[in-house]
């Protein structure tokens, strides 16, 4: 990639509790309240981040228009049509004429085909003779994500799926921008997708006692809580985001609409002693942060972090930890969306992504309803970070900032 070049997200699409288009979802950040709905699985009510009105039904439309492609898919996989869709033509390359355009696309989703493949299970245990449908494999391959978008899109780019828990998302933009780098490609959509309410996934959320149960209240996720008596209140979300990456050279978007420049990403893993644990100081996001902010393109300091901060109290606390550690005296803006949306697994980092994206282009200072532990400023919101980690000890960052800095 030569020096002059940039990666640019030319646009993106996005389904999730906020909506799915870009109006509503700015207005729906600009307010205090939390869009979350209660839901009842295994007989207990759960406050969980559903898709909004708006976006079941621009996938119900989704599905009316074309029934023979999307009526056997799952739905982690209709919405990562979805937000593809959006996001390509939103990119403008869906008013090219050539077909089979050679844009790379890697999606990923960390539980997959999960309500499709729970059904499938269901009816297989209850057959007497233990058969499934006949497109079950197919249909619950984590491949299908990447393969049914390349498929409508047209495209015949590298087609790749990736699962790596809650970081699947990022990853998958990182590779992203690894192929654009190499000149491998010169277009990418990447992203993540989820749809994990379903019985089971909540109750192995039950199972490891960190999710909150549905009581009335306003805010049931509270990231980042300074209330005395602290206990984890992560609740589950369903979304996807999709972003259309593009090198373009410098020149060419100097002076445009703000565009956001993908300023670096940042990855690392750290040994852990259990499967869901986390070092007291966030090692790997510690590593990360410092591989993004080591490789930016310019030395502007970043304005806003948005946190993966899911609402455990020692996730949370292990993330302020390094923060601390990294950015030293220096304090950015922080802020997590999982209050508003709860935790979307591998859309999680691409939605957070989304809103970095708003908060630079419409200069959003965002806090929090509650009572919490940081203090946000006023102040221009230029270069924004996004973390994310996961299970297993995986953390990534990406930083992105303005064209006009």
């Amino acid at each position: 990639m030569k020096a002059e070049e940039l990666i640019v997200i030319k646009a993106y699409g996005s389904l999730s509790a906020l909506g799915c288009r870009k109006e509503t979802v700015l207005a729906n950040y600009r307010s205090d309240r939390a869009f979350t709905i209660s839901k009842v699985f295994n007989k207990i009510s759960y406050p969980v981040g559903g898709l909004s009105v708006e976006t079941e039904q621009f996938l119900q439309d989704m599905v009316r228009q074309n029934p023979k492609f999307f009526r056997r898919l799952d739905k982690s996989v209709l919405m990562a049509v979805g937000a593809s869709m959006l996001a390509y033509e939103a990119a403008g390359w869906a008013r090219e004429n050539e077909k089979r355009q050679a844009i790379g696309v890697n999606l990923g989703s960390s539980r997959g085909a999960t309500g499709l493949f729970e059904r499938f299970h269901a009816e297989f245990l209850q057959s007497p003779e233990n058969k499934t449908a006949l497109l079950t494999s197919p249909l619950t391959t984590l491949g299908n994500i990447s393969s049914s978008v390349a498929n409508y899109l047209e495209l015949s780019g590298p087609v790749i799926s990736n699962s790596m828990t809650c970081t699947t998302g990022a990853q998958a933009i990182i590779n992203g921008v690894a192929w654009l780098r190499a000149g491998m490609a010169d277009r990418f959509l990447a992203g993540g997708s989820e749809a994990p309410l379903t019985s089971f996934t909540l109750a192995q959320l039950e199972a490891l006692g960190i999710c909150a149960h549905d009581t009335g209240d306003p805010y049931p996720c509270r990231p980042l809580s300074s209330a005395e008596k602290t206990e984890d209140t992560m609740i589950l979300g369903e979304g996807a985001a999709v972003f259309a990456l593009e090198k373009m050279a410098k020149k060419d978007i100097a002076g445009e609409k703000n565009e956001a420049v993908m300023e670096s990403v940042g990855y690392a893993f750290e040994k852990i002693f259990s499967p869901t644990g986390i070092s007291e100081e966030a090692n790997a996001l510690q590593l990360s942060m410092q591989m993004a902010l080591k490789n930016q393109k310019n030395e502007a300091p970043v304005d806003l972090v948005l946190m993966h901060a899911p609402g455990t109290v020692m996730g949370d606390r292990a993330e302020l930890q390094a923060i601390s550690k990294v950015f030293g005296d220096y304090v950015p803006n922080l802020f997590s969306n999982k209050w508003k949306i709860g935790h979307t697994y591998a859309a999680s980092a691409p939605l957070s992504l989304e809103l970095a994206i708003l908060a630079v282009q419409n200069q959003l200072v965002l806090d929090f309803p509650y009572l919490n532990r940081v203090r946000n400023t006023q102040r221009p919101i230029k270069k924004v970070m996004v973390n994310s980690a996961g299970f297993g000890g995986n953390a990534t960052s990406i930083i992105i900032s303005a064209s006009t800095l």
